[in-house]
């Protein structure tokens, strides 16, 4: 009974043993297999949506080409300042009425005045005046060089004064067509005299206005084709001098011969600005220039000795009467050309000695 005790104690035991074994005695499996296998999405969930970030793009948009014609929104140009779209190239051309001549620039106004102020500026020019709401530029006195040729040109030119000076007033305008500006150049000129009332006194040197020159015109003109992209043979080719028509003067008016407004325009604009005239506004639809000129019997009018007695009746009148200096030019288009007129503030015909000082001065120029 002891050895059948002991027997079945041992078979029991083995069987015990055994058993662990067969149930859990394995070692766990941990390959990357088996790893992959147990972070794989449950049968009952959803594989989530992945984005595309990291996705490769398919071989037809693989190419930049492709890419762009896909997203053409990333590669679109901005827009300019103001809503105007850029031009895309540098359009200019000169347009000429007679010896009238302008440029015509394929660009907004605000960018051509903008391009044309560049100009100056990069060429050290002082401006005196710097208007954008107008359009107008102006160069302060420009001492003009002697042009001597050679090798030693530059170092003669330096040395020697020609005794002129010239200012130019640029003015950048609305095109006719639209999306273009009309650039007009004048020229003023002063010239240097030397006075002596007799051989023992000093010498007396003074700056004398001079006609204008309508060939520095053309040649500021040839100089702002150039800047504006023309090359120089196309510029020269472009810059022709031509003569203009006469314009005649009638007892109350100055006609010119172009039977077209805008012609006409042009021109008298050119000659206010040779003239000096100031011009505070304009009303192209009605052909009219609001200008202020001072004639010279007015800039040599000073106060008298007694003036102080009648100042208070003086001031009182000068309240009811209208400014003195400040006059309409109005152009109106008849059957054998246009006719320019002066008028004073309130739109009446001028008929004192200062308008018809303006009006002397405007055929000068319109010549």
């Amino acid at each position: 009974m002891t050895i059948l005790r002991h027997f079945v104690f041992i078979a029991a035991l083995l069987i015990g043993l055994g058993g662990c074994t067969l149930v859990g005695g394995n070692k766990p499996d941990n390959s990357p297999a088996k790893q992959r296998e147990a972070l794989e999405v449950p049968p009952d969930l959803t594989r989530p949506a992945g984005d595309n970030l990291t996705a490769a793009p398919a071989s037809e948009a693989a190419t930049y080409s492709g890419y762009t014609a896909k997203v053409p929104a990333a590669n679109a140009k901005p827009a300019s300042p103001g809503g105007v779209p850029a031009p895309t190239g540098n359009a200019v051309r000169l347009e000429r009425d007679g010896a009238q001549r302008w440029l015509v620039v394929q660009d907004d106004p605000a960018r051509a005045w903008v391009k044309t102020r560049d100009y100056f500026l990069r060429n050290n020019i002082a401006l005196t005046v710097d208007d954008a709401k107008t359009g107008v530029l102006e160069s302060d006195w420009i001492n003009r060089p002697v042009k001597f040729t050679g090798i030693l040109g530059n170092v003669l030119s330096a040395l020697h004064s020609s005794g002129l000076r010239d200012k130019f007033r640029v003015r950048v305008e609305r095109g006719r067509v639209d999306g273009t500006a009309e650039i007009y150049v004048s020229h003023q000129s002063l010239a240097e005299v030397v006075t002596s009332s007799d051989p023992t006194s000093a010498t007396t040197i003074t700056w004398q206005p001079r006609p204008a020159d309508p060939e520095m015109e053309a040649e500021m003109l040839g100089k702002l084709l150039t800047h504006f992209g023309l090359d120089q043979e196309q510029a020269k080719g472009q810059v022709a001098a031509a003569s203009a028509e006469r314009a005649q003067r009638a007892k109350d008016a100055v006609l010119l011969p172009q039977d077209d407004l805008d012609a006409a325009w042009r021109r008298v604009g050119q000659a206010l600005d040779r003239a000096g005239v100031l011009t505070e506004d304009r009303d192209r639809s009605a052909g009219i220039f609001y200008v202020r000129y001072v004639g010279t019997s007015q800039a040599g009018k000073s106060k008298g000795l007694f003036s102080w007695l009648t100042s208070d009746s003086s001031a009182a009148d000068a309240k009811k009467q209208a400014p003195s200096d400040r006059f309409q030019i109005r152009l109106k288009t008849e059957n054998a050309g246009t006719q320019v007129t002066v008028l004073d503030v309130k739109g009446e015909p001028e008929l004192s000695t200062t308008g018809q000082q303006l009006l002397d001065v405007l055929q000068q120029q319109l010549r």
